[in-house]
């Protein structure tokens, strides 16, 4: 069974004969041919592709007419992109993937109908459940996932500045110069004071690097009481 909410929250169950059977994972290896020897040589970091896959299979019912509902029901639930794609038996962790179309047969004089659905996630990981936690001076936080997460990182209060750090793996945020509700979004990359664009006060390092909570225990450092929120991911 696949579960799958768009982007107005909608939630729809499709039916048990449509599915996906092959999820891909792809690796990005950049390499350089070396002029005059034998092989590549690796120039970069290797990176995640995004995930493309198919949801497919056939509706089958008695009444064509319900046939044709069931139809028109899918494609205008899928035009509110992004769309959750849950995991078949798992529905704790989902891809937020586009569609590309939604091809049809129609078979045996519209008796019923194979429908396919491409479809591609950007962002190739899957995505867990939501965490928040609150706290000022220093904090430890596990995260129970294969890959880092991305936290956005909020003051609770008005503050002049902020500096919070991951002891466990260096990542620092530091902004300087502000006065107002600091939220720093490590998903979009992007600082805000009281909601306006703050970019021009934070730390080179972060604008680099960004600040990551890695699978494992993270102890984080905070010179103000914040708001942490984010999703586990999953490779």
């Amino acid at each position: 069974m696949i579960r799958l909410t768009n982007a107005l929250g909608a939630e729809k169950i499709l039916p048990l004969t449509i599915f996906f059977k092959r999820v891909p994972f792809d690796v990005d290896v950049p390499t350089q041919p070396l002029y005059g020897l034998d092989g590549d040589v690796v120039t970069g970091k290797p990176t995640l592709r995004p995930r493309q896959f198919t949801l497919e299979g056939r509706i089958y019912h008695p009444d064509k007419e319900r046939i044709r509902q069931e139809l028109d029901s899918i494609l205008s639930f899928l035009m509110h992109p992004p769309i959750e794609v849950y995991r078949q038996h798992h529905h704790d962790r989902y891809l937020r993937a586009y569609p590309l179309g939604a091809p049809q047969d129609w078979i045996d004089g519209g008796a019923e109908l194979e429908l396919r659905i491409p479809m591609v996630a950007f962002d190739p990981y899957w995505y867990g459940p939501a965490a928040m936690h609150i706290f000022s001076q220093s904090w430890i936080i596990n995260i129970d996932s294969t890959a880092p997460a991305l936290p956005v990182i909020e003051t609770t209060s008005s503050v002049n500045s902020l500096t919070v750090t991951n002891q466990t793996t260096g990542d620092e945020v530091v902004v300087s110069g502000a006065n107002g509700v600091i939220l720093v979004d490590n998903v979009t990359h992007t600082i805000t004071v009281d909601g306006e664009n703050a970019l021009h006060l934070v730390n080179d390092d972060w604008l680099l690097y960004g600040f990551r909570l890695i699978p494992g225990d993270n102890l984080i450092s905070t010179s103000q009481e914040i708001k942490i929120t984010y999703r586990h991911r999953y490779y």
